[in-house]
Formats: C-alpha cells, sequence, structure tokens
C-alpha cells in the first residue's frame, strides 16, 4: 500500500497494521498536533466514522491518502464558531423570554427549543475547545460551569412541565443570559 500524507508519499513500512484503523492510529500517533481530516482509498474519499471502512484490510488498499490538519487550527476554528454563536444564542433568551411573557407559547416555543439545541451545540463545541486547553477558561473549572448549566436547565425543564411560563421566561431571562454573557466574556479573553 502507497501511502500520501498531504500530497507527500511516505515509506510503505512506516505505518504498520493489518486494518486501516491500525494505520490511521499509528500516523495519528507519528503526527502530534494532528487530526484526520480527509481520507481517500484508491482515490475515493471515504468516511472515516464508517467502521466497516476502518476494518477494511490493509492488503485490499493500493493507494491510501490523508489530509492532516494542525489542532489548534481547528480549535482555533471551534472557538471562532462559539463565539459568533453566543451573538445569537444570547439575544434568542430574551426574545423567547418576551414572547413566554406575552402569552405568545407556541412561538415562544419554537424559540425554546432552538435554543435547547444551541445549547447543546455550544456546550459540545465548549467542551472539546476547553479539554484542548486543560480543562479550565479563567481559573473556573468547566465542571463548576456545567453543573450549573444543568441546575438551570433542570428548573427550565420543571418550569416548562408546569407550563409555568413566566418562571420559565424569568430563568432564560435572567439566569441563562448572564450565564451565556459570562461565558461571551471568557471567550473574548481567549486567543487560540
Amino acid at each position: 500500500m502507497k501511502i500520501s500524507i498531504n500530497g507527500a508519499e511516505t515509506e510503505e513500512s512506516s505505518f504498520q497494521g493489518e486494518t486501516l484503523r491500525e494505520v490511521l492510529d499509528e500516523i495519528v500517533k507519528s503526527h502530534q498536533g494532528t487530526y484526520i481530516r480527509r481520507v481517500w482509498l484508491d482515490g475515493q474519499e471515504v468516511s472515516t466514522s464508517a467502521s466497516d471502512t476502518l476494518m477494511s484490510p490493509v492488503s485490499s488498499i493500493e493507494l491510501l491518502e490523508l489530509e492532516l490538519a494542525d489542532l489548534k487550527d481547528l480549535m482555533a476554528n471551534n472557538l471562532g464558531n462559539a463565539k459568533e454563536y453566543l451573538e445569537k444564542l444570547i439575544p434568542g433568551f430574551q426574545k423567547a423570554a418576551d414572547l413566554f411573557r406575552m402569552g405568545n407559547e407556541q412561538e415562544a416555543h419554537k424559540f425554546y427549543l432552538q435554543i435547547l439545541d444551541g445549547i447543546d451545540w455550544f456546550s459540545q463545541v465548549i467542551q472539546a475547545v476547553v479539554n484542548s486547553r486543560n480543562n479550565a477558561i479563567e481559573g473556573q473549572d468547566l465542571k463548576d460551569r456545567q453543573e450549573r448549566l444543568t441546575g438551570f436547565m433542570t428548573q427550565m425543564l420543571e418550569a416548562n412541565q408546569h407550563q409555568d411560563w413566566v418562571l420559565l421566561a424569568d430563568l432564560l431571562e435572567y439566569e441563562m443570559t448572564p450565564f451565556y454573557e459570562d461565558w461571551r466574556e471568557a471567550l473574548s479573553r481567549i486567543e487560540a
């Protein structure tokens, strides 16, 4: 099997393994600080999330081409996306709170569901960014922030179940908004 990494051929014997997964693991270990962005097998781009692809025997592959990228670039991109997203998420809390208070429950719930999706996405991105930075932002442990968020989410769920729209609006405006404004401030001080 021939191996090409970022357009440069490597020694075939450099990376040992019976399956594609084993070879990819060897390549990642030897290129610290990078991740595999794209993979081609015999000229066809493949997904490395498909287990059948990863279990492909090396003997069935003539040419393995990889595009490796710098992990710092990925983290910088994720950090930028998170900062941009907060500029949409934070006003969404206020909009949903206002709609709940005005009694426009159907429209408020649309915003609320979008907010929940946004919180989930933001949490996943921040988890990756923070893990790459030894689990702390601005001296505050990620675990502390997650516990606070879990508490707010539990209260919002209970308010929603009891159809207590005033409480839900208050939680969105007075708890979630400052919580994510704090994230915005913390992220603005981070250099990617």
